[in-house]
């Protein structure tokens, strides 16, 4: 009797046709090489696109690394056609994770060396963005790139802007979240006396429009008021000067706006 494992027959090897090895080989060979590019992207490729974005009012100068991990010096300006920029001490840095990217989103820390505390987590899909709360240190100067009275006197100081978590939607413009800016020993271009004091403005961005609430910390110029930011903008106030300061602030004051019952009348 013949067993049956006696009986076993030749195996075949299964081989793929050529073309398919060769079309494996090639896809393999595109990855790496797309990788390889990807890896390989300059640090002022982002630099072109967050000046492009933003209008020209972030710069991103003297940029090296990659788009994964680089750094720049940060030069903030009123926008295209304007002259001048203010570029802040340090360097700016941000670390850029791949594989969000899969799924359409970005997903990016940044810090600073001068102007930042601490870390802030930016995300960008194609509906909109987020940042995380966070604070930052800008020079007063900026301001002159709002526009009126800021480019007339031409203010000098420091200013800190802290944010609560943001959200903002690219349809529409439209923005959400918290900024407290502080301004802290005012000074300007078209008053002798110095600093003129220290001021907190407190913002609510609730879609396209926002809502502002300016006091005064200390100084001799007080300043208060409120208004609303976005498509009609438009401010309310009154400032006045301390009694041992008012001859020295008259010239200033008339900048300002109307006197009227002993305050000036604020309205831009």
């Amino acid at each position: 009797m013949v067993r049956l494992e006696s009986l076993r027959l030749p195996r075949r090897k299964l081989r793929r046709p050529a073309g398919w090895r060769r079309a494996g080989w090639l896809m393999l060979g595109l990855a790496t090489t797309g990788i390889t590019v990807l890896a390989m992207l300059p640090a002022a490729w982002i630099a072109d696109t967050v000046a492009a974005r933003t209008q020209r009012r972030v710069l991103l100068a003297d940029a090296s690394g990659s788009l994964w991990h680089g750094s720049a010096t940060l030069a903030l300006s009123a926008g295209a056609g304007s002259q001048t920029a203010t570029v802040l001490p340090g360097r700016l840095q941000w670390s850029l994770a791949f594989w969000p990217l899969l799924t359409g989103t970005a997903r990016m820390v940044l810090t600073h060396t001068e102007a930042m505390p601490a870390p802030v987590g930016l995300t960008v899909n194609p509906r909109g963005w987020t940042a995380q709360a966070g604070a930052i240190r800008l020079p007063a100067a900026l301001l002159e790139g709002v526009g009126a009275p800021f480019n007339t006197l031409r203010p000098d100081g420091l200013m800190r802007v802290d944010w609560s978590a943001l959200q903002g939607k690219f349809a529409g413009g439209l923005l959400y979240g918290h900024i407290t800016l502080r301004i802290e020993q005012v000074s300007s271009a078209v008053s002798r006396l110095r600093p003129l004091g220290s001021y907190r403005a407190e913002i609510d961005w609730n879609g396209a429009d926002g809502k502002l609430a300016l006091s005064t910390i200390a100084g001799p110029l007080h300043l208060d008021g409120s208004g609303t930011l976005g498509r009609q903008a438009r401010f309310e106030g009154t400032a006045h000067a301390e009694p041992d300061a008012a001859t020295q602030l008259v010239s200033l004051l008339s900048l300002l706006g109307r006197r009227e019952n002993n305050v000036t009348r604020l309205r831009f």
